[in-house]
């Protein structure tokens, strides 16, 4: 049986099997790969030009850091940390709950930001939008597949037992 760390452990490594995967992902899809490519551009621009005009003070580097640190967490740690405590604490050991969960989280990660930040777009989609879903969605199924593999049988028994 798994201990209370060895799950916490579990979560890890399903967290970074979803960071290893979706750039992975995004590059096999020719939409968000160009979409991809073209926000790297932007800040590259965006960090040469702050380079230009204010000196090395490293504020826009932070800044974008601070950006993509968010989207990873909102993409790849909270849907698995939250499906896989839910299936803890209601004891589910089916990896439809895992898998499906876990993608389905991830997948709607940027609806729920915008509603939440109360964005007047929160309803609204695009295109580019349903393909960035359709691979933050398969990210989020690898996650929740590899957290219920590693898990095995003792995914969602009790700590206790």
């Amino acid at each position: 049986m798994a201990a209370k760390s060895d799950r916490r452990d579990l979560r890890a490594v399903a967290i970074g099997a979803g960071l290893v995967f979706l750039p992975a992902v995004a590059l096999a899809d020719p939409v968000t790969r160009a979409a991809g490519f073209a926000l790297i551009q932007f800040a590259v621009w965006l960090l040469a030009d702050a380079d230009i005009a204010d000196g090395l003070n490293g504020d826009v580097l932070a800044a974008l850091i601070h950006l993509v640190w968010k989207a990873v967490m909102m993409v790849c740690a909270v849907p698995v940390l939250a499906v896989a405590s839910l299936g803890e604490v209601a004891r589910v050991r089916a990896l439809s709950w895992y898998a499906g969960a876990t993608a389905a989280a991830a997948a709607s990660a940027p609806w729920v930001v915008r509603a939440a930040l109360h964005l007047p777009r929160a309803t609204d989609y695009n295109f580019v939008e349903l393909r960035f879903a359709l691979v933050f969605f398969v990210a989020g199924l690898i996650s929740g597949s590899v957290y219920w593999l590693l898990a095995g049988r003792d995914a969602g028994a009790s700590l206790w037992e």
